[in-house]
This record gives C-alpha cells, structure tokens and sequence, in this order.
C-alpha cells in the first residue's frame, strides 16, 4: 500500500514540474511573440513622426490627453502587477494570498475602467493625423490585452480556495506574473511616447 501511495505521489510531482515547465515556456513564446506586437507599434509612432507629411503627425489641436489621467492609468497597473508579483511569492492559502490577491484584481479592474473612460473621451479623431491613429491603436491593444490579464486575474483569485487551480498549481499561477509585469512595462513606455515625446 505505501509503495502505491509513493508511485502515485510521484506521478503527480512528475505532472506538476511538467505542467510548470510547459507554462513557462509558453509564457515566454508568448511574451517574445508580444514585445514584437508592440514593437511595430512603437515603430510605427517614431517612423510616423519623422516622416510628418503635409505637417499631419500631429495637426493643430491634437495632442496627449490629461497626462494626470494617464499617470492614474499607469500607477493602477504597475500596483496590479507589483501585489500580483508580491503574491505570487507568498504561500497559496496564507493571509498574504487571501489579502494581496483580491486587492491586485481591483487594482486591474480600476485601470480598465479608467483607459477605458480615457479612450472614449480623448478629445480628437482617430483620424486626425498620424498620432491619434497611433494613440488609438496602441492604446486600444493594450487596453485589449489588459481585459484578458485581467479576466486572467479573476480565475486566479477564484481559484485560490485550497483544492483550487491556483493553490495546486502554483508555479503556472507565479508564472502568469511575469506577463502583467509586461503589460506594466509596455504601459510604461507607451506612457513615455505617447505623453510625454513631442
């Protein structure tokens, strides 16, 4: 009976390090896959903005929105991801877990709403010139990319009862750290261009 329960044991050890290890290397395909995404984008916005025809990057009256609203956007993320991550190192189950991983969900929710709001209400067309196309489009992916993390964050935060996903496969719920620390970073930079490059 106890070399069954030691066989069966090890079958499921063997099932998680592999289960971790597939999660990992399809995080990482999937974040190299992304910063190119991206990287077109942000491509797009200098290769724009030095080819400037008939002076249409950026017209008269078109420019960045509030850059404290973006900023509110910016910070709610990286809080999103900084608990997430804290939580993530912390044990499935413990008070850190039950307190850090709802409060990263409202975090993203927040930053949702907020780019939301931000992006119906920018002040120009996304029309008018080669910045508002660009604002609207790379906002608009990112925007896009957040709900899935975000919706992501939920299923870990339900999950985290203790037969849950979350507490029996916590490193595939660690790893999905890494890509809302990318989707910060990516917010950081898109803040950078977008609001503050002239």
């Amino acid at each position: 009976m106890a070399h069954r329960i030691d066989a069966r044991d090890a079958v499921i050890l063997t099932e998680a390090e592999l289960d971790h290890r597939v999660v990992s290397v399809g995080a990482w395909l999937w974040l190299a896959a992304d910063t190119f995404f991206f990287a077109a984008w942000w491509f797009s916005f200098f290769y724009l903005r030095a080819l400037n025809n008939d002076q249409a990057w950026r017209p008269q009256g078109v420019g960045p929105p509030s850059l404290g609203f973006g900023l509110v956007v910016l910070a709610l993320v990286v809080l999103m991801a900084g608990t997430y991550w804290v939580m993530s190192r912390a044990l499935y189950g413990s008070f850190s877990f039950s307190l850090l991983a709802p409060v990263s969900l409202v975090f993203g929710i927040a930053a949702c709403l907020f780019q939301g709001f931000g992006m119906w209400h920018l002040g120009f067309g996304l029309t008018q010139g080669g910045y508002a196309s660009v604002f609207a489009g790379l906002t608009g992916a990112w925007l896009i990319q957040l709900l899935g993390a975000v919706a992501w964050l939920a299923t870990v935060v339900v999950q985290g009862r203790p037969s849950g996903d979350t507490v029996v496969r916590p490193h595939s719920a660690a790893t999905f750290g890494w890509i809302l620390v990318f989707l910060a970073a990516v917010g950081v930079i898109n803040y950078l261009l977008l609001y503050l490059v002239k």
